[in-house]
């Protein structure tokens, strides 16, 4: 008997719980039993391919939004190729309508809702020769449901997750009722004992497991539960591992932040779903969440300087057009966490959102994601328009990489949306969309842009500057200022170049100086010196006491600002360490 579960994730970094769940729970069947991973990224021809290769007598798909279109083509070549074998599926996107699916996909059977008690169920079925009476679809709701505590650890041979974020599930379920979400459809709880947790969580601490990503809907809504888990990570980190957990901060208490605020600098990322602040949109959807908490909350954790916060805005929800959804943007992105990811609403099946579509008149794509096209108070141009700002959001904010100055460009325009929304136009207008430009052209980009800017402005400061980062104090000089070689600009741009200097330094070792930066020239004798005095005495860097006069040159690099501070500043870049929150140098000012 061979039994394949077959995994397409939607990257490579991706792995499949669900399937090594599974395969951990066919107790003396499992030597039976084999995993494939692909993603959507690869043809659906070499699935085929490969799922043939194995040979199998019984293969069963992991089915999500992201990969059902290509599970629903290998299906149906491989009953061309191998009519006598059973499929089976099993996952949230065949669970609500399984007869239909059985119909379209030829299928053997849907193993429906936590499927590691049904698989075992299945496979002992096959085993013993009794396939025959297996029903069409298998409750994992029912008898054959298994609690987490049931469910065996894994995760014991590391070498086949090298490279890829390990997920983790310490509880399954939610207490919420959020009606764009499915987890709220099941109303039980289950929760892995504490101990367990601790213990296999001391299996990723010891691997020195890069990222351990817990799969939680709402990690902290059991308090008793939380907290030990967090003060184990606490107590036993490794200076590597960093764990990410999905949150409800309004439910963060000062027990919660006496922890969360003696993390080291990297082990953990917090990512908070605050989808709107429009309050009539967040009653609409069934969410609890306070926002004035939320905000002081995550203004709390960020002063802290040690925990990468991740927030969530969903566009095309109800009671939302383009004008509040203007507000929630402004709302959630002067809280300035490292990522704001702005999505779109997926209308999934045997959803509150999708009962409820018609009398927002939500209209949605017919075929997976099942995404928002428009709604009674978004029309589709406004869908449109906020997918180019969602791509220049990504570039320009989620990257890291423009941190100053798209700072500095914010004051030029009344809030953050509309300096987004100018952006995006601007793409739209020198076709920029659908082009990959180098890392450098990003830069020269968006130079050009905010030049444009600050002209169109006429150098008036419409906002203001909120700051986020104290290794640079942003200066707001205005007038006009003599540029060595003798030619007059405005002040403004010559601090726009150098905050675009600042942020390309932070993330690049540049070989060759790019060409839209001001020269060096006139400072190299200083640069020169600065670098000499350093191999000599280590002062500085300390860490590169080894190093010669010549090893600094290869490892540093030396900027002198004109403009943004209140006088010329030398700044040493630092590449040898690296900030864990922002993957930023090692900046020195002289």
């Amino acid at each position: 008997m061979n039994i394949l579960l077959v995994a397409i994730n939607a990257k490579y970094i991706h792995s499949n719980p669900a399937v090594f769940s599974l395969k951990s729970c066919a107790g003396e069947y499992e030597p039976y039993v084999k995993v494939l991973e692909f993603t959507i990224n690869q043809q659906a021809s070499y699935i085929l391919r490969e799922t043939y290769k194995s040979h199998p007598d019984v293969v069963a798909f992991s089915c999500y939004i992201w990969n059902r279109s290509m599970i629903g083509e290998v299906i149906c070549d491989l009953h061309k190729i191998m009519p006598d074998i059973d499929v089976w599926a099993g996952g949230p996107e065949v669970s609500y309508d399984a007869f239909k699916v059985i119909e379209e996909w030829r299928l053997r059977g849907v193993m429906v809702g936590p499927g590691e008690g049904s698989f075992y169920h299945m496979i002992s079925s096959y085993a013993n020769g009794t396939e025959s009476e297996l029903p069409f679809v298998l409750d994992g709701n029912s008898a054959f449901r298994m609690t987490l505590d049931e469910i065996p650890f894994w995760y014991k041979d590391l070498k086949d997750f090298e490279h890829r974020i390990i997920y983790y599930e310490s509880s399954r379920g939610c207490p919420f009722s959020c009606s764009y979400c499915l987890s709220s459809i099941d109303k039980t709880m289950d929760f892995r004992s504490v101990e367990r947790v601790c213990a296999e969580l001391d299996f990723f601490l010891k691997n020195n497991v890069p990222q351990v990503k817990f799969v939680d809907r709402t990690f902290n809504c059991k308090k008793d539960h939380a907290i030990p888990i967090l003060r184990y990570i606490l107590e036993n980190d490794n200076n590597v591992t960093n764990f990410h957990f999905e949150i409800a901060a309004d439910l963060l208490d000062e027990e919660y932040l006496f922890l969360l605020r003696q993390m080291r600098p990297g082990a953990v990322q917090l990512e908070i779903g605050v989808q709107s602040t429009n309050r009539e949109t967040i009653e609409e959807i069934r969410r609890k969440m306070d926002f004035r908490k939320v905000s002081e909350i995550v203004r709390e954790i960020s002063s802290w300087n040690n925990i990468h916060i991740h927030l969530d805005l969903i566009a095309g929800l109800p009671f939302e057009d383009i004008q509040k959804f203007r507000k929630s943007f402004n709302d959630v992105y002067e809280l300035y966490p490292e990522q704001l990811q702005l999505g779109f609403l997926k209308v999934l099946k045997g959803s509150s959102m999708a009962v409820n579509a018609p009398a927002y008149h939500l209209v949605y794509t017919s075929l997976p994601p099942y995404e928002v096209l428009s709604t009674k108070w978004m029309s589709y141009e406004d869908i449109c328009h906020l997918k180019k700002i969602e791509e220049v959001l990504e570039i320009y904010y989620n990257s890291g990489q423009f941190r100053y100055s798209m700072s500095f460009l914010n004051l030029f325009f009344d809030t953050p949306f509309d300096l987004y929304d100018s952006l995006a136009s601007w793409y739209e207008e020198h076709d920029l969309f659908g082009v990959q430009p180098s890392r450098v052209k990003k830069y020269e980009i968006l130079l050009e842009f905010g030049m444009a800017c600050i002209d169109k402005s006429g150098g008036e400061y419409r906002n203001s500057f909120n700051k986020i980062n104290d290794s640079i104090d942003f200066q707001l000089n205005e007038g006009l200022v003599m540029m060595s070689k003798n030619n007059i600009v405005d002040r403004r741009t010559a601090m726009l170049r150098e905050y675009i200097a600042y942020d390309l330094y932070l993330r690049e070792h540049m070989k060759n100086r790019p060409s839209f930066l001001f020269s060096l020239e006139s400072y190299k004798d200083m640069i020169h010196d600065i670098l000499h005095r350093e191999s000599e005495s280590h002062e500085l860097l300390p860490q590169l006491g080894g190093c010669t006069y010549r090893d600094l040159i290869k490892m540093l690099h030396v900027e002198v600002f004109e403009f943004i501070f209140d006088k010329p500043v030398s700044v040493i870049f630092s590449y040898d360490r690296r900030d864990p929150l922002t993957n930023n140098c090692m900046v020195i000012k002289i």
